[in-house]
């Protein structure tokens, strides 16, 4: 895994300097985007042994957001690694947490996690925040508020 060229830490209601770093990246062609939210030490589970990871279709609890740029070949995607063991589309959209319009999905696994097509009209405003809800919905802990963004300029 390469190393963030920067890291921003932030909360939902102070999200600027994420934001510009998605729009820039986005008119640029280049560059991903990690979240991570928060969480209480206390509240993640002990973690489970390599054994037992390989017959579980769960992966780690604390979920993460990725978004890709679009380049001149492919569109801007969002990726999802969670630990709820299912499909999860339909489980957000119970939850009003439905896909930035006009996006598709590309994956949906209980392993390999979410991935989802955008759109080149999907502003990076509509992105970042359905990340953080999409994260926030499949977290099985409480969030802090605080946020984490891995900047990768590509």
């Amino acid at each position: 895994m390469s190393r963030p060229s920067e890291q921003i830490e932030f909360r939902f209601d102070d999200w600027s300097d994420v934001l510009g770093r998605l729009e820039a990246m986005a008119a640029s062609g280049r560059g991903w985007v990690n979240l991570r939210p928060e969480v209480e030490d206390d509240d993640i589970a002990a973690p489970r042994s390599k054994v037992a990871g390989l017959f579980s279709g769960a992966g780690h609890p604390v979920p993460m957001a990725t978004w890709v740029a679009a380049t001149a070949k492919d569109p801007a995607s969002v990726g999802v690694q969670h630990g709820v063991a299912a499909k999860v589309v339909p489980r957000l959209r119970e939850h009003g947490v439905g896909l930035p319009s006009g996006a598709s999905v590309v994956q949906d696994h209980s392993r390999r996690g979410l991935v989802v097509r955008l759109v080149d009209e999907t502003p990076a405003d509509v992105v970042l925040a359905w990340m953080m809800e999409a994260v926030d919905e499949l977290c099985p802990v409480q969030l802090t508020g605080a946020w984490r963004a891995d900047i990768h300029h590509g």
